[in-house]
């Protein structure tokens, strides 16, 4: 609506980090518990509960970045407490989108990001990821895409282009919802790169040599607790992913470059003909 202002009050709270998972609330003071951690896919840290500030965060979690392939920027932090999923930065002509998040951005990193062009767009895949998106949304206000399946996370955000199943916020990168490992779990495919960041749809093992070279990949429910997923959500995975033709596949924690979309179909197609498991399959058996 023209002229209309949405509620700012939550925004204006100060960001904490919880040192157990990594996600970021916005509280008067430090929160007295995580959500994250208290949700079935998690567990609660056995010593209690610690919050850090954006410059605490910052201070004891270092920032690196990488130029992985031409115009894709990777972000992580190393050493980190909690889950420490890495943020991807994609350059495209029309503009610079962000998916995923890593747990803290440097002043650094943020000013390289400025230094690339800043973001356009902004989303992630699901909550375990969202790591620091309020940096990024504070810094660079870049529209924020969310599945509206799980608007009940982005509390500490200021979602601006909710979506229900598809979505193309910037020419070639499309966000397809998978539900699944979180109702709202989505993946984002790049066409033009052939790509697919698959979040946590997805999980692989890397060859110790090869950081780039997938040994293994599994499909889980709740990787923590080991917990498969059901034969409808894998039948739903496997129709979004039918579509999408990808010879590369991305979580935000291995870079896989030798999986596509072949390698991923095949994985399900097992899992349908006998039962839903999360056991690590070795890749080079689905080829």
């Amino acid at each position: 609506m023209p002229g209309y202002l949405p509620f700012a009050g939550a925004l204006a709270l100060p960001a904490y980090t919880c040192d157990n998972c990594g996600f970021w609330q916005r509280h008067f003071e430090a929160p007295p518990h995580c959500p994250m951690c208290l949700d079935a896919r998690h567990v609660v840290p056995q010593d209690g509960w610690r919050f850090w500030t954006e410059p605490e965060a910052q201070a004891r979690f270092p920032c690196h970045w990488q130029e992985l392939e031409p115009g894709i920027w990777r972000f992580w932090n190393e050493p980190v407490s909690g889950i420490g999923p890495s943020a991807y930065l994609i350059q495209t002509p029309a503009g610079n989108m962000g998916f995923e998040a890593c747990p803290v951005f440097s002043e650094a990193a943020l000013q390289h990001i400025a230094g690339l062009g800043g973001m356009a767009v902004l989303s992630a895949s699901h909550p375990h990821s969202y790591g620091a998106l309020v940096q990024l949304q504070d810094r660079f206000d870049p529209e924020l895409c969310l599945p509206a399946a799980d608007f009940t996370w982005s509390a500490a955000l200021q979602v601006s282009w909710p979506y229900d199943d598809v979505l193309e916020p910037l020419p070639g990168l499309e966000l397809h919802r998978t539900a699944g490992h979180f109702d709202g779990h989505a993946v984002l495919f790049d066409r033009s790169r052939k790509i697919l960041f698959c979040g946590d749809a997805l999980k692989f093992e890397l060859d110790p040599e090869d950081a780039r070279r997938a040994l293994t990949i599994s499909a889980h429910k709740a990787f923590v607790r080991g917990v498969p997923l059901t034969t409808n959500e894998l039948r739903r995975y496997r129709d979004v992913f039918a579509r999408l033709d990808f010879t590369q596949t991305w979580t935000p924690f291995e870079p896989a470059a030798n999986c596509g979309r072949a390698e991923v179909l095949a994985l399900i197609d097992r899992m349908l003909a006998t039962r839903p498991h999360a056991a690590p399959v070795p890749l080079d058996s689905l080829r």
